[in-house]
């Protein structure tokens, strides 16, 4: 039996608070891929999400705010990519998260190299605080040096933390060389990795070096 329209459910005040919210959200992350962050203006953006300026400052906030709602979404998903990354085999793992970081990249390279920039640029992945973005994507890379230490991979003469520290920097630099333009998501890839396993071999036994070194040629061979 159709529902007739005057049964539909309501949309509640809340919901189109909501629902303007995300509109105004979609907008501006076209705005940035498009032109970059730079390009954002908050009248402009009214106009594109056929909103007056007061409201977007009353839903969001200025250009600062709607930044930090980007790169919260942005944040999210690279998590989500983390969480998902199995690490029974420490290279291997490191080789998929960041086969699939490119892939999530190259969804909309545009709307990502504007983000990472713009994010960079204010400081949203300062490294001073405890519980920033930084020190949040930091966790997993340390963990899975230290279990590569417990299974006897890594010998330890290392810390994890310093260990993890400098592999977290191979990928953040890398997508930093990506998002300013100087390579593509293949140069993404390999700079990462090989920044990864280059770390990893510096502290590895031998059975463990060996391997790192034969996936650091097969990179360079690509």
């Amino acid at each position: 039996m159709v529902q007739s329209a005057s049964l539909a459910p309501k949309m509640t005040r809340e919901d189109k608070k909501s629902q303007r919210a995300e509109r105004i959200l979609s907008h501006a992350r076209a705005m940035i891929a498009k032109d970059g962050f730079e390009a954002l203006k908050i009248r402009e953006l009214a106009e594109r999400a056929q909103l007056t300026v007061p409201t977007i400052y009353n839903l969001i906030g200025g250009k600062g705010q709607i930044l930090n709602r980007i790169i919260e979404a942005l944040v999210q998903r690279l998590h989500e990519v983390q969480s998902r990354s199995d690490f029974s085999s420490i290279e291997a793992g490191f080789e998929q998260q960041i086969t699939q970081f490119a892939d999530l990249f190259a969804q909309d390279e545009d709307f990502y190299r504007a983000a990472f920039v713009a994010g960079d640029r204010s400081g949203l992945f300062e490294q001073q605080s405890d519980h920033g973005i930084f020190a949040q994507s930091l966790k997993q890379p340390v963990q899975a040096c230290k279990a590569a230490q417990a299974g006897g991979l890594l010998r330890g003469n290392i810390s994890a933390e310093q260990l993890g520290r400098q592999v977290y920097d191979s990928y953040r630099l890398a997508r930093q060389d990506w998002a300013n333009g100087y390579f593509d998501l293949d140069g993404f890839r390999n700079q990462a990795l090989t920044g990864v396993f280059i770390t990893l071999a510096a502290d590895a036994t031998p059975e463990f070096r060996g391997r790192l070194l034969q996936r650091i040629s097969n990179l360079a061979g690509r």
